[in-house]
């Protein structure tokens, strides 16, 4: 199975604000990144596109449902992580006015949940489910398309590399990004990660 992970384009949400669940659209600029992107596309199309269900990445996920001419199936393990309490407020606001449990979770964020919300860890388990269900329903020469946010493909990408979660950040992942996983005779190898087009087999 070959499966490429797409971060959403940028979002219409401020700068600052602390975004995990909220459902922001996708900004212009956002939006003429994934067109971009799309157009770049090489090969088949893949067998199955996969979007978070939030609506950034729904809305991205279906400039590709156009070019493909498939539907896309929306999936909310494939979610941003959940901030709770603290989703759509400003991070300047969170680190002054709720000071000791931000910086508890900052310093402990892989296995800390924000207040009403969940850890990496958390995550990594609702990734990892999803994950596990493509593997038992995907052939070798399947390919498949994601969209998704950083925190989930980071996950997602934790999870193929064995890397622990405290290594996630090493990750960068920008808007509009792609990063293709495959997997092959049990184990994943890691085409790419972080384009800004997609990059043809050798």
């Amino acid at each position: 199975m070959d499966l490429i992970l797409i971060r959403h384009g940028d979002s219409e949400a401020a700068p600052g604000l602390c975004i995990g669940q909220t459902d922001v659209a996708l900004s212009s600029a956002g939006f003429l990144a994934i067109q971009r992107l799309a157009a770049h596309w090489q090969g088949e199309a893949p067998r199955f596109l996969f979007t978070s269900d939030l609506r950034r990445a729904q809305q991205s996920a279906q400039v590709f449902a156009a070019r493909f001419a498939i539907e896309p199936l929306a999936d909310p393990r494939l979610r941003e992580v959940d901030l709770g309490e603290w989703d759509g407020q400003r991070w300047d606001v969170i680190a002054k006015h709720d000071a000791a449990r931000y910086r508890h979770w900052a310093d402990n964020w892989v296995i800390q949940e924000a207040p009403g919300g969940e850890s990496f860890s958390d995550v990594m388990r609702r990734t990892g489910t999803w994950l596990a269900a493509l593997l038992g329903s995907t052939g070798d020469n399947d390919g498949v398309l994601a969209m998704a946010h950083a925190g989930s493909i980071r996950a997602l990408l934790c999870h193929a590399l064995g890397l622990p979660p405290a290594r996630a950040f090493a990750l960068q992942l920008g808007y509009a990004r792609a990063s293709r996983i495959r997997y092959r005779m049990g184990q994943f190898e890691v085409s790419y990660t972080n384009a800004s087009r997609f990059e043809q087999d050798q």
